[in-house]
Order: structure tokens, then C-alpha cells, then sequence
């Protein structure tokens, strides 16, 4: 028993079903995740690493390089990538797709436990951090006082606010940033110390061993056993002061004998504002696999409570990544609601009966309910890709509804059948061609569930979205609206009908008229078939040359309204120096009308889990996240106002690189830049130098903007040489100098002061301020030797001045540096073409290697991963056609229809002023499904009427006349459906605008075509087969 026959035989069955769907796809709308955009990052595991007081080159040879080597044996490792700055180094490992990032993370924790032993002393613990692209706050807060500094601001969050937010639910972690962290700072008198023969060290010391609290043992008394606690701890900085140090000439050496201890607050390392305003930024983590918007929810409640219970604190949201995705998922469905009724008219234009064309409408949003409950099935989220799949459904899905209830309707009105027996046949011939239409274009989106990488993470939900709704499509048309054709009572709206009869009136005499030139036009054609397919075959290539010039890249630009500027100061500067050139910055966002409001980020914060867009940044690199007018409420796209800015910033003193880019600039986050020349080798010096030219290059290509190199050889450095042979008869060697020299200078956290209810002060040994600064002061630096000897550094080493890298980058052994830039007005493809052939100019020394990575590697993947989808579904297609047909010859002809939508695709581009991107190579494999469809219905008809005894030219012409209107309006309303993307009338729907614009170019041009070209070519191959063999 057919499906069909089952519903007409079985009503209550469908009603249950129909009420079911209502239900699970309602509840599911309700339930489902919220995400912008589907993780698209590699598993990537960053370990963070603090030196304090070391430079960079330090960094890499003594930190960076003992972990990559490690890194580098783990199973499953890609690449391993390493920034080295002063102070601090930063790892990233990279996993092939498929590994599970817990899994990896794990293994990295394992290896940092492995080499830990190897780490330099002054090196603090490594923190291994796993990355995602959802591993970015949801929400973050900019958080001032009402008559507080910032340094009681800080302690009340750190102490009281953080602690009551990750406690709400879907709360991963909350990192704070910026503000001032109290701190009990010893500060030594450099003369005194000196007097005594005493070091930072032995000072530190003394605090250590003062300062403890622990156990003591037990004792029995009374048959009871009693814990021994050894309790001596500081309290307050009092306790501090009277901490004997030494003894000197019969007497003791306290602390306050040679410094003064003061309550005060850490050096900082960071700062942040908010539209110019000093605060503290609260990043709020999500957990993995929560929703976004439920989460911000969630967080914005309890900030309500925390605002009455703290009102001396101001609470200010300074980015929350829930408004945009609610505007996009809002504005979607507004493009899903938008594509229900243009398909609609289409529909009731073609049909001309208000309950007909009801019949079918019904199918949309029950289809539309079905796709929802199943993706809440298959655990599938609501984000751009999948949103944009539920757009893109609506045209295709109608298709099967339309074919059905034509077929219904021809057999009630052209053999005078009743509703029943109508229903019956009708649905029953057309199941087969409906089931295999259906089929073909599932077919062709199954590849893409299978790739890895990029392609697969962004392409699987949408094409598992398409499944979905074609399936649900399937099932809806045969089982559901076969009982609507014969439930709807036949007078229903009959009025109305003669009203849109009328309306639609000159539509359908226009496709009328259509209709009897294409069949003149088909004749023609048949008795000129190789002019017709020399014609045709001269539009296939014509498509492919215009395809081939309009350039490619990963994905369009998306003006979510958000841009960043990423700058750095030169090496040396210090954070007031950098916050000062931020400011000017600032002033030109405060003249900005479109610009809303910008929050700043200067330096790094220690002990954070999220290291910001940009990763770990010096005190000389700064931040700013901007937020401008929604895109419909300005004038100006984002690039023409970034270009502004850009043009403005060159002109701000104490630049030395910056970088202004919207939100989404590169296509995978694990991306630096759409242009990254890759230069390696061993020499920095001769890496800069190299660096250099090619930016020079660079330059000259047209399209390129915001050039810049990763690192430069121009942070000031003082080198200490020391004397071995007078350092080892002084009872000191290169390590004890390191370490002493790095003790005074930078200062030791010697132990805590226990604060009530609060976290504990760290206690920081250093010599007061005023003892630094000069290379002098670096000289006098007091060092101990051997027993009760005592020298200064110059006794023993050399400084020299010198300039060093900034930075030092390394990739999977190999020392590196990046010449990075931004494509702007060209398609990234024609620029990287025209940069290689640059680079070939370049003369490389033994040794050094030059390669162009960044979004161009991203492109060429993704390009290799379609066309090897695109391949895989044109053959499932011809197998599926194979085995409805049973025959190896007709699915040719079928398929003939796949390359006549090259030549709408490329003009529809063209109009559109679009390059190719990968949404267009994903149109093209869903067009190798649906527009098989009509070729499906002619061929079908065609061997029908020639069964039924009709000559061929007689079954050609018969085919298309029958067919013409069913054809004419699945495409028509396939284009209506997808027109709401295509025009990008909702936010965040440029990213995949493209794939639509392709399909309802393609869509038009084989749907003009099939009905002249598919049936020649449908005569020539009977011909050759009658000639040669012919199997059934």
C-alpha cells in the first residue's frame, strides 16, 4: 500500500500525526540551541606561560622551545606554533579535525607535567587552555565605582562578584581585566642593604620561613589524640616590619631597618576602558553546548540582583554577543516568513484557486514544524548556517506539494474522476518521480555530512538542515495533502477564486503565450539539433568563462555592525605611554557618528582563560572593540566607515602597527590575517630583512590594505655578559647572577598576608623606585657570593645595549616571521595570484623559505573539499537515476540539465556584483540535485506517452506541453523562496546571500533551457542507442 493510499484510507492516523508535528515542532522552536555560527575552529590547545622580568629570546630558547619539542610527539598534532614575548610565552598546538579537544587537552597537560622539571626557576606554573571559536566571552561588563578607585572596585569583584556569576547556571569561568590588586610591598634601601651585605633573596627569605602555617604533629593525652598546628602568619603589614632579617655587630636586622613596607597595590600590567571611562571588564564564559542567548539571560538577572546589593558599583554591558545573534535569528525568520508568502503568491498566481493553492501552502509551514522537530532530534542548533538552510528549504521543499497536487487536479479535471479516486491516482503515478526527485537532491547533500575541516564544520548542518526538510517535505506531500485535496469541500472560497482568477489573469495567458513559444521554439530545435546543441554547448563554456573570471574567496564579508582595532606602540613603551596614544585613537571613534560605543584593552592580564582576539599582549599593544549602528539604520557600509578610521589613525604619532577589521575578517578563527606571508629560517635579522621586501611588494598589489609584520628587530635590550672566572672566585656563576640579578630588578613574591574573608595579599620583596632606571643602577645591583662575601653586578659582568626582537615566532621547529595584510574592493583569489607572482622576484638565501598561507591555504582546502563533493554527487545522482529508469542511457539525458546552470550562475553573480565563494560551490552541488527534478518529469512523461503508442517527436512535445506549467511553477516558486536571501533583507544573510543568488540563477537558466535541450538531447541519444544497443 502506497503512502498516499494509506493516508486517504487512514484520516485519524494523519490527524494524529499532523497534531503531533504541531506540537514536537513548536516545542523544538522553543528548545533549541542559539548560536551565531557553528564552531568552525581546529582543536586547538594554547599553553600559556609567565616569566616575568625575561625577554623574549629568553622566553622562546628557555620556555617556548622545551614545550614545542614536547608538543611536537603528541599523536594527532598538526602544528605546533609558538609567540615568545617579554615575559611571557605563548604555545599553540594545533590538532588535525576529528580530535577531541578534551582528549587533546589532556595530552597536552600530560606533556607540560613531563617537562615541567626542564622549565627555568623563575618560569610560574604553564596554563593549558583549550580553544574554541564559543570560548569568547558572551557578555562582558565594564564595571567603575560611585566614589571607589579602581583598586576597591577590583577587590570587591575579585573578591565578592565573581565568586555569586560563575555560580549561574551555564557560567564556564569569568575572567577579570584591568584595575589595580592590593599587594604589601617591601621596599629596600639599596644604601642600607648595601651596608649590611644583604640581597632581595635572603630578605624573601626571611618572610618565607617567618610566615608558615602547618602541621606539628599529634600527642596523646587522656587517651585523646591532639593535632599539633604550627601557626605564624601575617595578618597585617605591621607583622611585616618586625621580621628579623639577619644579624649584624651583636644585633638583629628587621625588616624596617632597611625598608619601608607599605600597603599599596601590584605594578600593573593592564588596563581597560570603556568609551574612555577607567573600569574593570567581567568577561562571562560560557559552557560548552549551552545557548548563548539563555546563558546572557541568565547573567543579565543576576547583574539586576548584584546592582541593588552593590550600589556603589556601576554595571555597564560593554559587548554582549547575544544581540547580534538575536538580531540574526530574528531577522531570519522575518526572511523565512518573507519566503512562506512570496512562494505563496507564486503558487496562487499559477493555480489560480484559492483552495488548491491553500492545499499546497498548508504543506509549507507543516513542513516548516517537521524540519524543527527533527533537527531538535538530531540535536542540531538554530544558528546563520542552519537558519539560512530553513530560507533556502522553503522553495525546494513546495516543489513535491506542487507536482502532487497537479497531478491531483489533472486527473479530476481532464478524466472527470472524483476527489477520492483523484486523490488516489494522482498521488499514486506521481509518487515514483516525486520519491526520485527527492532522492537526487538528498543525495548530492550527503557528501558533504562526511568532509573534515573547515568545509564540514560550516557545510554539514546546512546540508543535514536541506535533509531534514526534504525528508519531512516528502512525507508531508504524500501523506498529508492527498487527504487535504479531498478534505477541502469543493466550494470552498469559490467567490475568491473568481476574484483571483481575474487577478491572475494576465499572469497565466503571459505563460501561456510562453508556453506556445517554447513548443514552436522545441520544434525548431528538434529539426535543427546540432545547431541547438552547438548553441547550448556555446553557453556552457561562455558560464564557465565567466565563472572563472569573476575570482573566488572563503566567504562574503558580513557587517554584523562590530570592527576591532589591534595596534601596537613600539618596543619600550610603557603602559601610560600606550594608554596615551590609545586616547588619540579614541577621539577619532568620539567623532564617529555611526560608532555606538568602543571598549579598550591595553597589556595582559595573568591567570586569565580568555586571551582576547589577538592573543597575549604586551603593555605596548592595545585593543579596541567598536560597535557601530545597526547596517539598516546607516548609510555607510562598515568598509567605507573602516577606511575612514583607518586613514585618520595613520596620521596618530607613537603607532608602530595597527590594524582596523570587522567582525568575521577571516573565515576560520584560528586565521591571522587573509594575507600571511610565511617567511623562515634562522637569522632574525636576515628574517626582518626579507620581511621587509616583501611588505614592499606587497604593497604594490592592488586590493591589499593594513600591511604589517609580525615582529620587528627593535626592542631595546640590556645584555649581561658575565665573567666566569671572577664570577666563580666570588662563589658565583651565570645562574645565581640570573637569578639574584632577576630578584632585584623585578622584585620576588616572597609569601601571602592573610586578609579575612578575603583572597590572600601577595608580599613583594623589591628595591624602592627610586633606586631604578639607569644602566648605572643596573651595575650597583648588590650580588652574594661565597659566605659573607657581597659585590656589585659590575664586578663580575658586562651590559651592552642592543636591540632584540619584540617578539619571536616560531612554527613547528622553525623560527618565523609573518608579513600580514587585509584584501579590500578585489576578491581575495586575483590577490594572492597577483602576490605570488610578486614573491617570485624575491631572491631567498640558502636556508629560507617563502610561503603564502592565511585564507589562501583555507581557500585552496575548501576548494579541493567541494569539487571532490560536487564529483561524489553528480555519480550518486546518476546511480539513483539508474536504478529508477533501469537504464544506464536515459539518466544522460537527465543529467544534461547539471551544466546548463553554469551560465545563470555566473550572470547572476555578475548582476549581483559577487565573486565566487564557497556558498557558490555549495550551490552548485544542490543545483546537481534539484534541477534534475524537471528533467526527472519530462523523461518520465516522455516514456510513458511513447508506452502508450505515441511516436517520439509526438511524446517530445506532448512531454513539455504537460509538464511545462508544474516545471514553470516549481521553479518559479524555488526562486521566490529563495529570494528573501538572496536580497539579504535580514542581518548576518550575507554570508551565505551567494549560495542563493547561485541557485536562483541556476534555477532560471536550466529551467529555461531543460525544456528545449533536455528533449533534443533526449532524440539523439535514442538515435545513437538504436544504432548501437539500446538496454532497458
Amino acid at each position: 500500500m502506497r503512502l498516499s493510499e494509506f493516508s486517504l484510507r487512514h484520516r485519524y492516523t494523519v490527524f494524529a500525526l499532523i497534531l503531533a508535528i504541531i506540537f514536537f515542532g513548536v516545542n523544538a522552536k522553543g528548545s533549541m540551541n542559539v548560536e551565531l555560527f557553528p564552531d568552525t575552529a581546529p582543536p586547538l590547545v594554547n599553553v600559556v606561560t609567565s616569566y616575568p622580568g625575561v625577554g623574549a629570546e629568553d622566553v622562546a630558547s628557555e620556555v617556548s622551545e622545551t614545550l614545542e619539542d614536547e608538543f611536537a610527539t603528541l599523536d594527532g598534532v598538526r602544528a605546533v606554533k609558538s609567540t615568545s614575548q617579554d615575559a611571557l610565552s605563548l604555545v599553540k598546538v594545533e590538532f588535525n579535525y576529528g580530535v577531541d579537544v578534551n582528549l587533546a587537552a589532556v595530552d597536552v597537560q600530560n606533556a607540560v607535567s613531563r617537562v615541567g622539571r626542564d622549565l627555568p626557576v623563575g618560569a610560574l606554573e604553564p596554563r593549558v587552555l583549550k580553544f574554541s571559536t564559543s570560548d569568547r566571552p558572551v557578555i562582558t561588563y565594564a564595571i567603575s565605582g560611585r566614589g571607589l578607585d579602581l583598586t576597591a572596585v577590583r577587590d570587591l569583584v575579585e573578591n565578592e562578584i565573581k565568586d555569586k556569576l560563575q555560580l549561574v547556571e551555564g557560567v564556564a569561568a569569568v575572567d577579570i581585566f584591568g584595575g589595580y590588586e592590593n599587594q604589601v610591598n617591601v621596599l629596600l634601601d639599596r644604601h642600607r642593604m648595601d651596608a649590611l651585605g644583604l640581597s632581595p633573596a635572603q630578605v624573601a627569605e626571611a618572610l618565607r620561613k617567618q610566615n608558615i602555617t602547618g602541621p606539628g604533629g599529634s600527642i596523646v593525652q587522656e587517651d585523646k589524640e591532639i593535632i599539633i598546628r604550627v601557626v605564624e602568619s601575617y595578618s597585617h603589614p605591621r607583622q611585616v616590619e618586625q621580621t628579623i632579617v639577619a644579624d649584624r655587630n651583636g644585633g638583629v636586622v628587621r625588616i624596617k631597618d632597611v625598608a619601608r613596607v607599605e600597603s599599596a597595590t601590584s605594578r600593573p600590567t593592564a588596563a581597560y576602558s570603556k568609551d574612555s571611562t577607567d573600569a574593570i571588564a567581567l568577561f562571562i564564559l560560557k559552557k560548552s553546548g549551552t545557548n548563548t542567548v539563555e546563558v546572557v539571560d541568565n547573567v543579565t538577572k543576576a547583574v539586576a540582583g548584584l546592582r541593588n546589593a552593590y550600589p556603589m558599583l556601576e554595571f555597564t554591558v560593554a559587548d554582549d554577543d547575544s544581540d547580534f545573534t538575536r538580531q540574526v535569528v530574528s531577522g531570519m525568520t522575518g526572511s523565512i516568513m518573507y519566503a512562506l508568502v512570496f512562494t505563496a503568491l507564486i503558487i496562487l498566481l499559477f493555480i489560480a484557486s484559492i483552495r488548491e493553492s491553500l492545499v499546497v501552502n498548508i504543506s509549507m509551514p507543516m513542513t516548516f514544524l517537521c524540519t524543527l522537530a527533527l533537527m531538535r532530534a538530531f540535536d542540531l542548533e538554530l544558528n546563520m548556517v542552519t537558519l539560512s538552510a530553513l530560507i533556502l528549504s522553503v522553495g525546494v521543499v513546495v516543489d513535491n506539494s506542487i507536482v502532487v497536487v497537479e497531478n491531483i487536479s489533472r486527473h479530476r479535471e481532464e478524466f472527470g474522476k472524483d476527489y477520492m479516486q483523484a486523490a488516489l491516482d494522482g498521488a499514486g503515478e506521481i509518487t515514483l518521480p516525486v520519491l526520485a526527485g527527492s532522492a537526487t537532491t538528498v543525495v548530492v547533500l550527503l557528501p558533504l555530512l562526511f568532509i573534515e575541516g573547515f568545509v564540514g564544520r560550516v557545510f554539514a548542518p546546512l546540508a543535514s538542515t536541506l535533509i531534514l526538510a526534504i525528508l519531512a517535505s516528502l512525507f508531508i506531500s504524500l501523506a498529508i495533502i492527498p487527504l487535504f485535496t479531498v478534505l477541502l469541500p469543493a466550494k470552498l472560497l469559490h467567490r475568491g477564486d473568481r476574484a483571483v482568477a481575474a487577478a491572475a489573469g494576465p499572469f497565466n495567458r503571459m505563460m501561456e503565450l510562453l508556453k506556445g513559444i517554447y513548443l514552436r521554439l522545441l520544434d525548431t530545435a528538434l529539426s535543427q539539433r546540432a545547431a541547438t546543441l552547438l548553441l547550448a554547448l556555446f553557453l556552457l563554456v561562455m558560464g564557465a568563462r565567466l565563472m572563472a573570471g569573476l575570482g573566488m574567496e572563503v566567504l562574503p564579508r558580513m557587517d554584523a555592525g562590530t570592527f576591532f582595532i589591534d595596534l601596537r606602540t613600539p618596543p619600550g613603551y610603557s603602559l601610560a605611554q600606550t594608554r596615551q596614544v590609545v586616547e588619540r585613537v579614541e577621539k577619532i571613534l568620539d567623532g564617529q557618528t555611526e560608532v555606538v560605543s568602543y571598549s579598550t584593552k591595553i597589556g595582559y592580564e595573568g591567570g586569565a582563560r580568555y586571551l582576547g582576539e589577538s592573543g597575549a599582549m604586551s603593555v605596548n599593544s592595545a585593543y579596541i572593540t567598536a560597535q557601530l549602528t545597526s547596517r539598516k539604520a546607516r548609510q555607510q557600509t562598515i568598509i567605507d566607515i573602516l577606511e575612514e578610521i583607518r586613514q585618520q589613525i595613520r596620521q596618530v604619532p607613537g603607532i608602530e602597527t595597527f590594524v582596523v577589521k570587522e567582525s568575521g575578517s577571516t573565515a576560520v578563527a584560528t586565521t591571522s590575517a587573509p594575507i600571511d606571508v610565511r617567511i623562515s629560517g634562522r637569522d632574525p635579522a636576515v628574517l626582518e630583512r626579507l620581511a621587509g621586501e616583501v611588505a614592499g611588494k606587497i604593497a604594490n598589489v592592488q586590493g591589499v590594505v593594513n600591511i604589517y609584520n609580525s615582529w620587528s628587530m627593535n626592542s631595546p635590550e640590556l645584555h649581561v655578559e658575565v665573567d666566569e672566572e671572577r664570577a666563580g672566585a666570588l662563589g658565583l656563576d651565570a645562574e645565581a647572577v640570573t637569578r639574584q640579578l632577576f630578584g632585584s630588578l623585578e622584585g620576588i613574591n616572597a609569601t601571602e598576608l592573610e586578609v579575612p574573608q578575603r583572597d590572600n595579599v601577595k608580599i613583594q620583596v623589591r628595591y624602592d623606585d627610586k633606586y631604578a632606571g639607569t644602566e648605572g643602577d643596573l651595575e650597583d645591583v648588590l650580588l652574594n657570593g661565597g659566605p659573607g662575601i657581597s659585590v656589585p653586578l659590575r664586578q663580575v659582568a658586562r651590559v651592552e645595549s642592543l636591540l632584540g626582537p619584540d617578539l619571536v615566532t616560531r612554527e613547528n621547529g622553525e623560527r618565523t616571521i609573518d608579513v600580514l595584510g587585509y584584501v579590500m574592493t578585489r576578491p581575495l583569489s586575483q590577490v594572492t595570484a597577483d602576490i605570488q607572482k610578486e614573491l617570485k622576484t624575491i631572491n631567498l638565501p640558502d636556508g629560507y623559505q617563502i610561503a603564502l598561507v592565511g585564507e589562501r591555504s583555507d581557500l585552496l582546502d575548501s576548494k579541493s573539499d567541494l569539487q571532490r563533493a560536487l564529483l561524489v554527487a553528480v555519480l550518486g545522482v546518476y546511480l539513483v537515476l539508474v536504478m529508477q529508469f533501469r537504464s544506464f542511457l536515459h539518466p544522460l539525458t537527465i543529467m544534461s540539465a547539471i551544466p546548463l546552470v553554469l551560465t545563470g550562475v555566473a550572470l547572476a553573480l555578475i548582476l549581483a556584483g559577487k565573486p565566487v565563494s564557497m556558498p557558490v560551490l555549495l550551490g552548485l552541488i544542490l543545483l546537481a540535485g534539484t534541477v534534475v527534478n524537471n528533467s526527472i518529469l519530462l523523461v518520465d512523461h516522455i516514456n510513458a506517452a511513447r508506452l502508450r503508442g505515441a511516436d517520439r517527436r509526438a511524446a517530445l512535445l506532448e512531454a513539455v506541453a504537460t509538464r511545462y506549467r508544474p516545471i514553470m511553477m516549481t521553479a518559479l516558486s524555488d526562486v521566490a523562496g529563495m529570494l528573501p536571501l538572496a536580497l539579504e533583507l535580514s542581518v548576518g544573510s550575507e554570508r551565505f546571500s551567494p549560495l542563493a543568488t547561485a541557485v536562483v540563477g541556476g534555477i532560471l537558466s536550466a529551467t529555461l533551457l531543460t525544456m528545449v535541450v533536455i528533449p533534443v538531447i533526449y532524440s539523439v541519444l535514442d538515435d545513437l542507442a538504436r544504432k548501437v544497443v539500446y538496454h532497458e
